[in-house]
């Protein structure tokens, strides 16, 4: 199968304090490792429901790649997403029941008065990260991608499963997808479980995003 790719139209390293001290990256880690806290919080009250959360999103989208993806129920509709600034981005909003990734690999790249970092995160290569009830804003995706039972075409209101959109917006969906060698860019994603096994956490110096 040939790879395929769908894409929704719309640094530098450690700098030194001008006083010649070093960077502090441990307070720089201790800062992000918080913010995951809250941030995986939020992730683990979110319900079906509430599914796709709006809230601001960051002013860069953020990569997550995975060897394999399998979900069931997913849907998918156009819509927009907003920061504090106003600004607004075109997102593919994408609904999915139960999830399972193999291999995962999310990065955020922070510019910061202090330089440019990488917060990754990565699960382990034996046990799938599981999530249900996920809701995901993309900017695009990649990857070889196989859907069972699709229907494309359908008012985004009257979408059965992972999520819906406003009425009158095109929408599908599908019973299953796979997709292998998966690369996406997101602006957001909440989930009524999210579950890593084996997870690492790293804060790296520069811009490193997942390959």
């Amino acid at each position: 199968m040939r790879r395929s790719g769908v894409r929704v139209p719309g640094v530098t390293g450690p700098r030194h304090r001008a006083d010649g001290g070093r960077t502090d990256w441990r307070r720089f880690a201790l800062a992000a490792t918080g913010a995951l806290v809250l941030a995986g919080a939020m992730i683990a009250t979110t319900t079906a429901a509430a599914v796709p959360v709006s809230f601001a999103v960051a002013g860069s989208p953020f990569a997550v790649t995975a060897h394999k993806l399998e979900a069931k129920g997913v849907t998918q509709f156009a819509s927009f997403r907003q920061e504090t600034s106003g600004r607004r981005h075109a997102v593919a909003a994408v609904g999915l029941e139960e999830v399972a990734l193999y291999g995962l690999c999310q990065s955020a790249v922070a510019r910061t008065p202090l330089g440019t970092a990488t917060l990754r995160i990565r699960s382990g290569d034996h046990r799938p990260v599981k999530a249900s009830s996920m809701a995901l804003d993309l900017s695009s995706i990649r990857g070889d991608m196989r859907f069972r039972a699709v229907e494309m075409g359908r008012d985004a209101a009257t979408l059965r499963g992972g999520a819906r959109g406003a009425s009158g917006t095109y929408g599908q969906r599908a019973d299953a997808l796979t997709i292998r060698h998966m690369k996406i860019d997101a602006w957001a994603l909440t989930a009524g479980l999210f579950t890593l096994g084996d997870a690492t956490m790293d804060v790296r110096a520069g811009e490193q995003p997942c390959a």
